[in-house]
């Protein structure tokens, strides 16, 4: 009896309950992505500490998938057995008639990310000199290549990475050991453990946004489409004819960022009253 009600409550709950399942599974699903990157990040860190001249190693996530398939079936299966004497009953134990009501309910739960590993030489070039960085900070080889990289390369990021990038001190190293109980992240590579304590998650926040940025190779400075016409060889000499188009950065669109004006003017809001008007007023009865 008790094995009859189980199965008729799991039959009924995922017989109207797959959305519900579907909306959790998919918001579970979602939030792991942050920890990917954050994980990724405290992998090469780690790695970094035990070989600064390594090549770190990183994916993009692309796609994703969450699907939840429930299936639920019921059915009677008579028996009749009339053949049956009194006895071979058991005395009426065992009816000529039996109905068995076979259950089934099923859930199949698909969850997946579709990485992209990143292979392209210029940007593992950029994330290998962010990582150098941030690791050894002025004693990293070809210090100053790698600054020069990371200011051209968030030159009109409005957050100020073009001059604070990468953030230090947000993180420790040391053995497995020396981790502490209330450590937020931890990483590894080896032997080395890397850890971000509660202080440190702002740091490790902005570091994982723009080691993505560096991997895509997506880049912050303002671009501008500037073509050029020549006649023959592309000198200036010589009249238009020849089109040439090359990429710009927009100079102007950079120092609009660098002193603040690319901020949207100050609109009136729903929520903001009019002024009064000093030409109406109303003076009540006595």
């Amino acid at each position: 009896m008790r094995r009859t009600v189980l199965l008729l409550g799991l039959f009924s709950t995922l017989s109207g309950c797959t959305h519900i399942a579907l909306r959790n599974d998919t918001v579970r699903t979602t939030s792991t992505l942050t920890e990917l990157q954050f994980q990724q990040v405290l992998n090469n860190v780690a790695r970094f500490h035990d070989d600064p001249d390594t090549v770190p190693s990183f994916a993009v996530a692309t796609a994703g998938t969450v699907s939840v398939n429930d299936q639920t079936s019921a059915g009677v299966s008579p028996t009749y057995s009339p053949t049956l004497t009194f006895a071979q009953q058991g005395g009426g134990a065992l009816p000529i008639l039996s109905l068995l009501f076979p259950l089934s309910a099923q859930r199949a739960v698909t969850e997946n990310w579709s990485l992209t590993p990143i292979a392209d030489a210029d940007n593992l070039r950029r994330l290998r000199c962010a990582y150098r960085l941030l690791v050894l900070g002025e004693a990293a080889p070809n210090y100053a290549f790698c600054v020069k990289q990371m200011k051209e390369f968030f030159a009109g990021e409005e957050a100020d990475l073009a001059d604070s990038f990468p953030p230090r001190g947000w993180y420790c190293v040391g053995g497995k050991h020396d981790v502490p109980r209330g450590a937020c992240y931890v990483g590894r590579h080896g032997c080395t453990y890397v850890w971000v304590p509660p202080e440190g998650r702002n740091g490790l926040a902005v570091f994982a946004m723009a080691a993505l940025d560096l991997a895509t190779g997506k880049m912050r400075t303002p671009q501008r489409t500037v073509v050029r016409t020549y006649k023959g060889e592309p000198k200036s000499a010589n009249l238009v004819e020849t089109k040439v188009t090359t990429t710009e950065d927009d100079e102007a669109a950079l120092e609009a960022i660098r002193t603040g004006r690319t901020r949207p003017p100050e609109r009136p809001r729903l929520t903001d009253f009019p002024p009064p008007n000093p030409g109406l007023l109303f003076v009540p009865r006595r």
